[in-house]
Parts: structure tokens; sequence; C-alpha cells
């Protein structure tokens, strides 16, 4: 369905990092809204300034974009294959809060990762250590508590599934290189809540508190951390690290991308996770509305808005199908009245595919309501369904869509609007399509033409790895 629009509200009261009291509920909020964050790599002096981000990179603003997000504009994050760093900066929280709690929503868009790596998550960088195995000492003080991601299968995941955990370096560690919590998985292509929560230990005792939850339940619970040694009661939580690496000492063989989104630290208690639309309580529909939001192929039509009650254009629905089927881009112009449209490309790709005929000759009609047989008739194409089928209902004898509307049923995949009827050319609401597109998720998926690269067999390649550049460093 269709993006949604920047919310002048949001920008206003959420600014992209918000300095407040230490007594305030939010140290930091970024919702990625702001256009700063699509600026050319080469402004990034003027961007680290504007946004006050810390050891923000050229590299950095090069491997992110701004894109459909959990709730309005996410961050989408990329590395590419032979990189390391897809994002790396800092929000530096000042004065550091001597407990904190973040919240984010991540969707790994893809992420066949070989090894493991970092993702977002708190630290106290005083100096070069507690990052790229260099552990904390009295004279190089300081601590981190990233999120950690591991390759799929790996760590006790379900095959597929991308392992969690946290990722420590603290004042006890036995190695040079951080320990490794692993306390979660996640399935790649669904947004997920990622909570966590910092409490400094008394200097020099283990009673440090580190937690984390997923999808607000409770992961990880260590009541004996040492962050900080004795005398060095200046050490808090410092930072909120916005870090995406891959790590180890070769570099990724595949390309990476995830979605990063609505990021909140708070130093007065927990965040929580954020519902995706706040106006879906009184639709039926609300579970396959949530759930094609998880999945990354509904936006809404504003910022934390689904409209459920609104109609489906057709551009609309072709946008959804392109999103979900994966449609490469096509090289003909196809329609004569989709010049100049958001949804222009989208619907090209439809009839490339042989999805849709449009409405009329050389016509689509993007902006026309959808009607329940219209879309029908496109969802029977795009399944690659058809063939004789049970006359379904009584109210579309001699329709031109009653073939496609009768298939549409023999898959199951609707009961009619009540009564033996369907209600051809009444136009389909948005709610009542979310529903239709969620029961046919089962056949459309295996037609999507995407697929996920796997490491090479012989990796990581043996002899000495590459040198990191200093812009791809941790």
């Amino acid at each position: 369905m269709i993006g949604r629009t920047t919310l002048t509200s949001l920008a206003i009261t959420a600014l992209f990092l918000t300095m407040v009291p230490a007594s305030a509920q939010n140290v930091a909020v970024r919702p990625f809204e702001e256009e700063a964050w699509d600026e050319d790599p080469a402004k990034v002096e003027e961007v680290e300034e504007e946004l006050g981000l810390v050891d923000l990179r050229t590299l950095d603003l090069s491997r992110t974009h701004r894109s459909n997000g959990y709730a309005g504009q996410g961050l989408n994050v990329r590395i590419p294959e032979g990189g390391f760093r897809g994002f790396g900066p800092f929000d530096r929280l000042e004065p550091a809060p001597m407990e904190a709690w973040f919240r984010y929503h991540i969707r790994l868009s893809n992420w066949n990762a070989a090894s493991t790596g970092k993702l977002p998550g708190f630290a106290g960088i005083y100096s070069s250590s507690a990052r790229g195995c260099i552990r904390p000492t009295e004279t190089a003080k300081g601590w981190s508590a990233r999120t950690m991601f591991g390759a799929p299968g790996t760590q006790g995941a379900p095959e597929g599934k991308v392992p969690l955990g946290t990722y420590l370096y603290h004042a006890n560690q036995a190695g040079d290189c951080g320990d490794g919590l692993w306390w979660g998985n996640l399935e790649q292509g669904r947004w997920y809540c990622v909570e966590g929560y910092v409490r400094m230990n008394t200097p020099g005792k283990n009673n440090g508190v580190l937690r984390a939850w997923l999808n607000g339940n409770r992961k990880l619970n260590m009541t004996n951390v040492q962050y900080r040694r004795a005398g060095e009661t200046n050490i808090g939580v410092r930072h909120m690290w916005h870090n995406v690496y891959f790590g180890g000492t070769w570099p990724t063989p595949n390309p990476l991308s995830l979605q990063y989104d609505e990021v909140v630290v708070s130093d007065s208690g927990r965040v929580g996770c954020l519902p995706a639309f706040t106006d879906i309580g009184t639709t039926m529909h609300a579970k396959s509305i949530r759930e094609l939001h998880a999945l990354g192929y509904l936006y809404g039509c504003n910022y934390r808005k689904a409209c459920p009650h609104d109609v489906l254009s057709r551009g609309e629905a072709a946008a959804f199908l392109s999103r979900t089927l994966k449609l490469p881009t096509a090289s003909k112009d196809y329609f004569n009245d989709d010049n100049g449209s958001t949804f222009e490309g989208v619907i090209n790709r439809l009839a490339a595919a042989g999805i849709t005929r449009g409405c009329a000759p050389g016509k689509y009609c993007p902006d026309r309501t959808m009607t329940r047989a219209e879309f029908a008739s496109m969802m029977v194409r795009a399944l690659r369904i058809g063939g004789p089928a049970p006359d379904a209902f009584s109210d579309d004898q001699g329709h031109s869509a009653e073939g496609d509307i009768n298939s549409f049923a023999a898959a199951g995949l609707t009961k009619g609007c009540g009564s033996d009827r369907f209600c051809p050319d009444s136009p389909l609401p948005r709610d009542e399509s979310a529903s239709f597109f969620y029961r046919s998720l089962p056949l459309l998926q295996p037609l999507s033409q995407a697929s996920v690269s796997s490491p090479p067999s012989d990796w990581p390649p043996e002899g000495d790895p590459p040198p990191i550049p200093p812009e791809e460093q941790d």
C-alpha cells in the first residue's frame, strides 16, 4: 500500500537527537524522518553537526538512505560485498546516565551473513578499548554492550534464522574480544522490536545489570556485570552506538541490508515496543494488517496510520503486488495515463508479468478505486490459478470476471461479502484487501524471484586477510 508522508509534528517534538536534562524520560530520539539522512556523503561534516552524531563517516552516509521504515521513514543500511561497515556513529548522552533503556525496530531484509557482527546497542567509549578485540584496562577504560548477530542457523538458531545476542566488553572478561551472549533469533524479512537496559555497577563490584528484550519478551537478565573498576566513578552509559558491522577479519562475501527505525533512549524507565498503527482497533482485519506490516509488505497511508476503511486504489494494489512478488523493473511503458504517477514503475512491472491488462486500451486508471472483481482477476493472474471452478456466488452471473471470482473462491481466498454474494463491483476497502493479501501469501511468496545468496563453500578463505581500510573499521 502507499508510503507514508513525514509528520511535521513528529519532527518538532522528537528531533533527531534531543539533548535534555537527565531527569527527562527520553534522552535521545531518532525517528529518521529528517531529510538530512539522505545528504551527499561529501557533506559529512555538515550532516554530523546537524544530526549531533559522533564518528559519522563518509562511508556511513554512502551506505545509508531513508526508506519505508517501521513507522514513517526508516534508515536502510547496507554492507556491500567486500565491506565491513554499514553504519557506526554514536549518539553521545550528556551527562552520561548511570542507567538507561533503549528501544528500536529492525528488519533484516537481506541478511545471509557468513559470520558474526554487531548491531546497535549501548556503550561507554572513553578510549580505544571495548571494540576491535581491545579489552578494557585500567589505562584504557570503557565498556560496550552492542547487540550482535551470527550466521543463519548457528548459535542454536533454527535453519535460516539469524541468531541474536549481546556482545559484551567488561572489566572481568577472560579474553581480548568481548563475550558473546546469545539469547534470540530473527526471521529475515520481518520487523522486530529490540530493547536493552544497562545499569552501572558500584565501582569495583560485580553488581551491574544487563537486560535484553525481543518483541517485548525478556531474553537476557544479568545482574553481576562489572562495567567499571574501583575509582571509575565517571564511567556511565555514554553512547547509543548505531552500529551495523560485519565482524571478523575477512569482509562479507555477501551483500547485506537491513532497515532500522524508531530509536528511543530513556534514562528513567523502559521504553517499550511501538505499535505500528493507531487506527486499526475498529476493523476485524487488524491481524492481517499487522502481519503484512511486520513482513514489510504494507506501509500504511501516513505516519502510524493504516486508514483501514479507506478504499484501495488500483495504483496501490499494483504497488503491493509488485513488492510481494519482487518483480523486476520493466523496460516498456505499457500505459499512457500513468506518466508521472508514483505507481508508474510498479504498474509496468505488473503488465510485463501479465498480471494486469489495464482498465481500457492503453490505460491503467491508477487513481481509480479497485473493485472486488478487478482485485480477484488480478490476484488469479498473479497466483497463476484458474481453470474450471464451481460457481461460488449468485450475484456475479454474466460478469466479465465471474470465472476469476470462482477460481479465487476455489483457492480458499474469499468467502464473499455475505449471503452467497461476492459484490463484484463494490469498492475494495484497504482492510479487506489486507486480508485477501494475507490469505494469498502462501501462494504469492514462492513465486517471488528474489534469491538469498549463500557464502562460498570455502569461506573464510585461507591465508592472511587483507588489511581493513580505516573507513571500514569498527
